[in-house]
């Protein structure tokens, strides 16, 4: 009887470490689509179109436009999340496509090298307004209604 409480008991400790190590389990994020390097070797600049463009390496995610200029821009990420702990960004692809009379005139990339830490300021300004009672605020407004404003709104 004690054997089998030590094997269940055993088998439960395994079972629950094989659980645990699963929860625990890196997932890897993956945003937005990046472009091949093959495709984006295709691009020809001052000869290649817009249309010709989208064809090749599909829709842009954000298109920023300018009178005749526009710029298209494709955006990837990998992030690693695992279990609760912070994530980590692992590869970041910008790719910019500036385009001058519908003509390819600037190909741009970006990487995770590229980047900036920004930081933003925190201040915060306080407004003091009117203070007001509770009681002020209950019977101050006795007397601004009456059944002419409300006739007149309607």
């Amino acid at each position: 009887m004690c054997k089998k409480k030590v094997f269940y008991m055993k088998n439960l400790i395994i079972l629950f470490f094989i659980i645990f190590s699963f929860g625990c389990s890196k997932v890897i994020e993956q945003n937005g689509v990046s472009p091949n390097e093959e495709r984006l070797n295709d691009l020809k600049i001052g000869k290649i179109t817009k249309l010709q463009v989208k064809k090749l390496i599909g829709d842009p995610i954000f298109v920023d436009s300018n009178n005749n200029d526009e710029t298209w821009i494709y955006f990837s990420q990998k992030i690693e999340k695992i279990a609760f702990l912070k994530p980590e960004l692992i590869s970041r692809k910008v790719i910019l496509l500036s385009f001058n009379n519908k003509i390819l005139s600037k190909v741009e990339t970006f990487s995770q090298e590229d980047s900036k830490i920004i930081n933003l300021n925190t201040k915060k300004v306080v407004s003091g307004g009117r203070k007001l009672t509770v009681l002020q605020q209950i019977f101050g407004n006795i007397g601004n209604f009456s059944a002419e404003n409300y006739e007149q709104n309607l």
